[in-house]
């Protein structure tokens, strides 16, 4: 199935402690490049991430952005009161045998080291996350393939319209190239007589045919033609698949633009050299379509 390397996906949780919203956006690269761009809290599960996305797309400039949102940042953090004694204690010392007087509010405490503290590590929550976060990444990369189908069915069939004018120009081809040889051997023998005519020289109807001969052989574009042919196929049953198809059909379109130009110059007739412009122009355009293909 053709897939387009252009898409976006957009996936989000918000059960929990933690609200969870993920964005990935894919561009055209002729390989897979992945880029994360993730809080430092997860950043160690960017590898596992960049895995998983290697297993669902294999070409494409790929962006994804995680954002984490703590709904209860207070529920990650402990208050120590043997701490805060220790600190009234000091404070009383410092009033009773010192005279430093002063006023201390709750709120003082809350400021001082250790007082408080966070509850787990960050692997704590590391692991808490990681289930969901690969949760969302594979409903986000489902959104991201619908619309990659989309784009590619779209471009699957432009390129069926363009094999199917690219065939057709290859028929009207077909049917000139008998007659560019007709054509060649009335200019000779025209030529020919115009130029011997009162020299009294006659020259063997052997020698035009044979230089005929060479000419037909010479500009012969039945095998290219054929390959045309074969090409085309080619580029309708990868469409047809369900493999990637995106390199296929750029190395198919090379091979077709080769078929082409070695077309324009055997044929050596202005019809086919406008036909074969044509041809360049619907080539290219596969081409073109081809590298927008996963």
């Amino acid at each position: 199935m053709a897939r387009s390397m252009t898409g976006f996906g957009r996936a989000q949780h918000s059960g929990g402690r933690y609200a969870i919203e993920l964005e990935v956006r894919s561009l055209n690269n002729r390989y897979l490049k992945v880029r994360i761009h993730a809080p430092a809290t997860i950043s160690i599960l960017e590898a596992e991430i960049e895995d998983f996305l290697r297993g669902r797309l294999s070409r494409g400039a790929v962006d994804v952005w995680v954002t984490i949102t703590d709904l209860s940042p207070a529920e990650g953090y402990k208050l120590d009161p043997e701490v805060v004694r220790k600190y009234r204690e000091f404070a009383a010392l410092l009033s009773s045998e010192m005279g430093i007087q002063g006023h201390v509010q709750a709120s003082d405490y809350l400021l001082l080291p250790g007082v408080v503290s966070a509850k787990g590590q960050d692997s704590d929550i590391v692991d808490q996350l990681r289930p969901v976060v690969m949760e969302v990444v594979d409903a986000a990369l489902s959104d991201l393939a619908k619309m990659r189908v989309r784009e590619g069915q779209a471009l699957a069939e432009d390129i069926r319209k363009r094999a199917g004018v690219l065939g057709e120009i290859a028929a009207r081809v077909a049917r000139r190239a008998p007659a560019v040889v007709v054509d060649y051997r009335d200019r000779l023998l025209a030529r020919v007589k115009e130029l011997l005519t009162g020299s009294g020289v006659d020259i063997a109807r052997e020698d035009l045919l044979r230089e005929v001969s060479i000419f037909a052989d010479r500009s012969d574009i039945s095998e290219e033609l054929a390959r045309i042919g074969s090409h085309l196929d080619q580029v309708l049953e990868a469409l047809d698949g369900n493999d990637e198809v995106g390199r296929k059909l750029e190395f198919v379109a090379q091979e077709l633009q080769r078929e082409v130009n070695t077309i324009g110059s055997k044929a050596n007739d202005t019809e086919i050299s406008r036909l074969v412009v044509d041809a360049k122009g619907e080539v290219e355009r596969i081409r073109e379509q081809a590298a927008n293909l996963e």
